[in-house]
């Protein structure tokens, strides 16, 4: 593994074990010097594996186990990343979970519920639990990967993007997880905090049973830009790899 000094910039992704997760990894750590990437899994053997994939390409990653569904696993998290760095620089929430059916039948509550334990509740705890350590960063950055199905305007629009698609419980999280990074970026924009959403589109995936049309690389790119702004870059802002998604 390649060394970590003391001003390296320390990065944690969750469900980086496979997916987009793991190509954000993968770029950040390849293309961006003095990037350590914390790959956030559900299951330590899987991220385990992950990281060891990429370790054996020279990059600078390591395993961490952390189940966004789970409070005690992400406090675990919260105080190993404590212990080892003392803080944390970047935080991609990633994780997510689709449970629709997408043939136009209702979503129970039981899928609501899953949903949005994972998709807004996972995210909205796992960002809670390290702002301490966002905090002791001299750049904090945290992006929240979203879905251009959580777009309001779109949805609005009988032929907008993706308007045959059904998918209530996924869609609502989604725009709820919007509002959540809104929220965060209010909240620390006068500390110089980047907050923003990123939309890696209809990518081919685990989650969408790799039906999607789209590459992991290409579902990346947003995010990795994203996670390296700038003092004078953006935040609040809701986009993908070609530019701004309407809300």
């Amino acid at each position: 593994m390649a060394s970590i000094s003391s001003d390296s910039k320390i990065v944690l992704i969750t469900g980086a074990n496979k997916g987009i997760g793991f190509e954000i990894a993968k770029q950040l750590a390849s293309q961006y010097k003095g990037y350590h990437i914390l790959i956030g899994s559900r299951d330590a053997e899987r991220g385990e594996k992950a990281a060891e994939a990429l370790k054996k390409e020279g990059l600078s990653v390591e395993a961490l186990a952390i189940d966004v569904a789970d409070d005690r696993s992400i406090e675990a998290a919260a105080q190993t990343v404590k212990s080892k760095f003392g803080r944390l620089d970047v935080l991609i929430n990633n994780s997510g979970i689709i449970l629709d059916s997408f043939t136009g039948e209702p979503s129970s509550r039981a899928v609501f519920e899953a949903t949005f334990a994972v998709n807004v509740f996972g995210a909205a705890s796992t960002t809670d639990a390290f702002i301490p350590l966002l905090e002791k960063s001299a750049a904090a950055r945290v992006v929240f990967v979203s879905s251009d199905l959580g777009s309001l305007t779109y949805r609005a629009n009988p032929t907008g993007p993706y308007s045959f698609v059904d998918g209530p419980s996924y869609r609502c999280s989604k725009a709820a997880m919007n509002m959540l990074a809104l929220t965060y970026a209010h909240r620390f924009r006068g500390q110089g905090w980047k907050v923003n959403i990123h939309n890696p589109g209809y990518t081919k995936t685990d989650l969408n049973h790799n039906n999607g049309t789209g590459t992991v690389e290409d579902g990346a790119k947003g995010a990795v830009r994203l996670a390296v702004l700038g003092d004078d870059s953006e935040t609040a802002t809701y986009s993908e790899k070609e530019g701004p998604i309407p809300w």
